[in-house]
């Protein structure tokens, strides 16, 4: 079996612990910005800062990594009426201020969590500057997309032509804003699930069939 390196980017702290206990014997994010190789068969976690800002500086280092597929995970909000608190949602479109990325390998990993019992949603996430509060929120909700953060799209940036996977754990929704009584539970909540969704990410990464290998393409 073809070894596979993995690169997860986590925004916050809090993200990146849960999946780097997770995913045993990660490398930590420091290592990787010390080398451009990583070890056969390994999984990086790094912690690449919260926002857009952050996060550009992130892509534009990690463009020099060696991996072969990234991933970026962490905690969201939702959007769309159905979605809850805890929902998995994959995304198959990544949405930013220029651009909409297509995202090749939401089926493969959506069925994989499927299959270990998460309650996955696939659909788009939207990537804002700020936090999406009020009506923003409902705007947002009525073209489609199912989750919102400040990190994803810009990320992706650095997958280049690699195979790119964007999981988020919705954390807060319209129905229970963040700032609100049981947002500490909710969070807590959304960490447990983060973790036990990184404990499938090594699995995934080994089976990712060879047609998802272009997996975002610009369709904006």
């Amino acid at each position: 079996m073809s070894t596979t390196r993995m690169l997860i980017c986590a925004p916050m702290r809090l993200e990146a612990s849960a999946l780097r206990s997770a995913t045993r014997g990660a490398v930590s994010g420091q290592e990787t910005m010390r080398t451009t190789g990583l070890d056969a068969d390994s999984v990086t976690v790094r912690r690449t800062g919260y926002g857009p800002r952050r996060s550009a500086r992130s892509a534009v280092r990690l463009l020099a990594a060696d991996f072969d597929v990234l991933v970026v995970a962490g905690l969201a909000g939702g959007l769309a009426p159905e979605v809850r608190s805890g929902d998995v949602i994959v995304a198959d479109e990544l949405r930013g201020h220029r651009e909409a990325l297509r995202c090749h390998a939401a089926d493969s990993l959506a069925d994989a969590l499927v299959r270990s019992g998460f309650p996955v949603r696939t659909g788009p996430i939207v990537t804002t500057d700020a936090l999406v509060r009020g009506q923003r929120r409902d705007d947002l909700a009525a073209t489609g997309a199912l989750a919102v953060d400040m990190e994803s799209a810009v990320l992706a940036q650095a997958a280049g032509h690699r195979p790119l996977a964007v999981v988020r754990v919705v954390v807060d929704t319209a129905q229970h804003p963040l700032l609100r009584p049981g947002t500490v539970r909710r969070a807590m909540s959304g960490l447990a699930r983060l973790h036990a969704v990184g404990s499938c990410l090594r699995r995934w990464g080994r089976q990712i069939p060879p047609e998802v290998r272009a997996t975002c393409e610009e369709v904006l």
